[in-house]
């Protein structure tokens, strides 16, 4: 059953760039609303984020975990430290260098131990 220790090896491998890692966790047909993108397929997904990480240092801490093998809550503490400006980044214009923290919260549905529908939403802007 997926548990914190499982989710937070998600998360290391997340913040380590690790695509093959991070990937390893999404169903190939997962559905994904974020804040700045809605997604359908693994594929998508991933190229998603090759796309923001090549701009962008992201890291996501864990606050809390509730979970079980159908659903997982959680709030996080994402960090953006853009590398280089990004006038149109789909939540905010971002500057080089600026570093924009917030509280958000995430919800994904499981099956077989993969992600099939991932939502998120801020929460509160840190900084």
């Amino acid at each position: 059953m997926p548990d914190r220790a499982w989710f937070e090896a998600y998360l290391t491998a997340f913040n380590a760039n690790d695509f093959e890692g991070f990937g390893a966790y999404y169903a190939e047909d997962v559905q994904f609303f974020g804040q700045a993108a809605t997604l359908s397929g693994k594929q998508a997904v991933l190229d998603f984020y090759r796309g923001v990480k090549a701009r962008i240092d992201e890291r996501v801490d864990l606050l809390s975990f509730i979970g079980d093998d159908r659903m997982i809550a959680a709030e996080i503490c994402t960090t953006l430290v853009p590398l280089e400006d990004w006038p149109d980044f789909p939540t905010g214009a971002l500057t080089k260098g600026e570093m924009r923290r917030s509280v958000n919260f995430a919800f994904y549905d499981l099956a077989d131990g993969k992600f099939t529908r991932i939502r998120s939403a801020r929460f509160r802007r840190l900084e």
